[in-house]
């Protein structure tokens, strides 16, 4: 520590150093990297507008991704930097990541999408995980005893997770590209698939009164290489009893709900439609 070396020797005094010196270093590098979150914050949001509200704009494609590649590279100088600082102030948030695979999938570049948003779940890789296991979605089948060993690191990890809205997108393009990518790579695909599974895992712990996230499971389940239509029956079945249940309760509320009567309608049955496409062709299996 800084307290060790001054109390060592005189070789500081020697070499110029001083506490306050270095002490100032410190906030410095902790401040640049505070700002180049913020600045890579104020880059991620001009892509989205180019990518949603500015997409009919003259030259949207290249300003958004002028704006992406900015993004990136600062995220990049960030996350290098933050080790210090880390567990002061969090790990550097993936979001320039996900929006460019936002814009890589709006170009059909698939790949590429793919990458990114692969690396945006590695970044938040450990707590999904740790959290996903509290559903039973757990991917490692560790003893007790390596449980245990984890658990302090999990914990931290599940803490510093990116807020829900944030994983739920990045498991929907997570599911747009196991949809997308080449079947011959079917390694690339499971490992996404099997990723979206744990993304949502880590939302179905967090919140398990949210009907999209088990209709999402039980896509991710059916994107696997293999499927796995048992475990998507389970989520998509629990998705019509919830909408199911929706229903009933805005149809006796005695409050003008068309609208939102029309749209549950119309989710419980595409999500009826699927299952009963799931049972027709486990019949002919």
């Amino acid at each position: 520590s800084i307290l060790d070396r001054l109390a060592a020797s005189k070789d500081d005094e020697a070499n110029g150093m001083d506490i306050d010196g270095e002490l100032n270093s410190l906030n410095l590098k902790r401040f640049m990297v505070e700002t180049k979150r913020q600045l890579c914050a104020a880059y991620c949001s001009i892509g989205e507008l180019y990518l949603t509200d500015l997409c009919e704009e003259p030259d949207a494609e290249n300003s958004c991704e002028a704006a992406l590649k900015a993004a990136v590279e600062i995220d990049a100088s960030a996350q290098i930097e933050s080790g210090p600082f880390e567990s002061e102030i969090g790990p550097s948030p993936p979001d320039a990541l996900q929006t460019m695979a936002n814009l890589r999938l709006s170009q059909s570049r698939v790949a590429e999408a793919l990458d990114c948003i692969m690396k945006t779940y590695d970044r938040m890789k450990v707590g999904c995980e740790a959290m996903s296991g509290l559903v039973g979605l757990a991917t490692d089948k560790e003893g007790v005893q390596e449980a245990k060993a984890r658990e302090l690191l999990e914990l931290d990890a599940a803490s510093t997770l990116p807020e829900y809205g944030f994983r739920l997108q990045t498991a929907k393009i997570m599911l747009e590209c196991t949809s997308l990518v080449d079947d011959g790579n079917n390694n690339t695909k499971e490992r996404c698939s099997e990723s979206a599974i744990q993304v949502l895992g880590s939302l179905l712990s967090e919140n398990d009164e949210v009907i999209e996230v088990w209709y999402l499971l039980g896509c991710a389940f059916m994107s696997c290489s293999p499927p796995n239509p048992d475990s998507a029956r389970h989520y998509w079945e629990n998705a019509v009893d919830m909408l199911t249940k929706a229903k009933e309760q805005m149809e006796h509320s005695g409050e003008d709900v068309a609208c939102e009567l029309e749209v549950i309608q119309s989710q419980l049955e595409e999500v009826t439609k699927k299952l009963d496409e799931l049972g027709e062709e486990m019949e002919t299996k």
